[in-house]
């Protein structure tokens, strides 16, 4: 009986087509537990324990021929009985293990970051956005600003006096633990995550649009036309020193730029269109395209390009961590800027990469317990600060 027939066997039982015979043989592996799913295992625990039990058989016996399948049969059931037992064991240890580690006080318990930001006006005013009701919040010049009930900022143009305003700038700025979507005058679409920054004018002109950014931004830009037809340029300037100052200027597409002073380079993705990457600090550029990602650093003064999965780029912005091959250090900025905790490192350096796929609407004490699951790192909640420990 070799792997496949034993799979089919199993599926038959599960699905209580087997015969008597091939229902006593199942039952003698010590398998009917699992099959009428009285345990606490899941589907995938199931399916993994299939094939570990195979391999452990496998590993116990050569026998394959009919006439020696009676002694077959007696020690696959050995392997299994002790196999069965030993991954239930395993099973509910971890989940002990899990449960106890991170959620022992309600009190430690830190929800997830929401829509919250800081709009300076260009007289220095401020108002805070998590506050301000919704409706018209400001009048400048011939522009309203309107918060909307899903947590929008949008500059409306109603008066022609608006085109005075052009050297006027707004300031946005979102905190740990906050996120805003704001639609600029020209109806430019920007999603600002935590810890972020751009400033940008209340009214643009016919010649370019410049915003600057700190932090991280997804932009979704409107083709605006001048009155000779052609098509005036977005830039954004992110100028954060250390070798990392950049410009991206588009005409019309969807990308987003992770510039955080505390990451080791800025990181443009393209969605769509078409966007001119331009190393502010050695004048380097190069052209990116979608589905591609420019790399900054301080360490040299080249444009680097590599092509990846770009929607990863984006997933915050539809309320999900995304970790795609990423060191410890990354994963736990990303979190400790939405959640608004502190990071403190113990022990040896952890060099080893991480990869799935977290909701941010978890609180981060789940978000901990799913890393933590791997068993390559361990974390400790102390109020608002996090320590991890290999």
């Amino acid at each position: 009986m070799n792997k496949a027939e034993v799979e089919k066997l199993l599926e038959k039982y599960r699905d209580g087509l087997c015969t008597e015979q091939e229902k006593a043989l199942v039952e003698s592996w010590h398998l009917s537990e699992l099959s009428e799913k009285k345990s606490e295992l899941n589907h995938n625990d199931i399916i993994e324990a299939r094939t570990q039990i195979w391999q452990a058989i496998e590993a116990k016996t050569e026998l394959k021929s009919r006439k020696n399948y009676t002694l077959w049969l007696k020690v696959a059931s050995a392997a299994v009985v002790l196999f069965f037992i030993g991954f239930v064991i395993n099973n509910q240890i971890k989940k002990q293990i899990k449960g106890q580690s991170l959620a022992k006080n309600k009190q430690e318990i830190i929800k997830p970051g929401g829509n919250k930001a800081i709009l300076t006006l260009a007289d220095g005013s401020k108002i805070s956005l998590s506050d301000a009701t919704n409706g018209v919040i400001a009048n400048q010049a011939g522009i309203n600003i309107t918060k909307t009930k899903n947590g929008e900022l949008i500059y409306t143009v109603v008066s022609t006096t608006a085109e005075k305003t052009k050297n006027l700038y707004n300031t946005i700025e979102t905190p740990r633990g906050g996120q805003y979507q704001i639609n600029l005058p020209d109806g430019t679409k920007v999603w600002l995550n935590a810890e972020s920054s751009l400033k940008y004018p209340t009214a643009f002109n016919n010649e370019e649009r410049l915003v600057q950014l700190k932090g991280e931004a997804y932009f979704e830009v409107t083709k605006l036309l001048t009155k000779n037809g052609s098509r005036v340029p977005f830039k954004v300037n992110s100028e954060i020193g250390e070798g990392r100052n950049q410009q991206v200027e588009v005409l019309g597409t969807h990308f987003n730029i992770n510039a955080y002073l505390n990451e080791p380079n800025n990181k443009t993705t393209l969605l769509e269109g078409k966007v001119r990457i331009l190393n502010l600090s050695s004048l380097a550029s190069d052209i990116l395209k979608p589905g591609q990602q420019s790399l900054i650093a301080a360490s040299s003064p080249a444009v680097l390009i590599k092509n990846v999965d770009a929607e990863d780029a984006v997933t915050w912005k539809d309320g999900f961590f995304s970790f795609n091959d990423e060191n410890l250090q990354t994963i736990m900025n990303k979190i400790s800027r939405w959640y608004n905790v502190d990071i403190a490192y113990r022990g040896a350096k952890m060099d080893k990469l991480f990869g799935g796929r977290i909701s941010r609407f978890n609180s981060v004490n789940e978000v901990l317990e799913t890393l933590q699951a791997t068993g390559d790192v361990h974390f400790k909640i102390e109020e608002r600060r996090i320590l991890v420990m290999p």
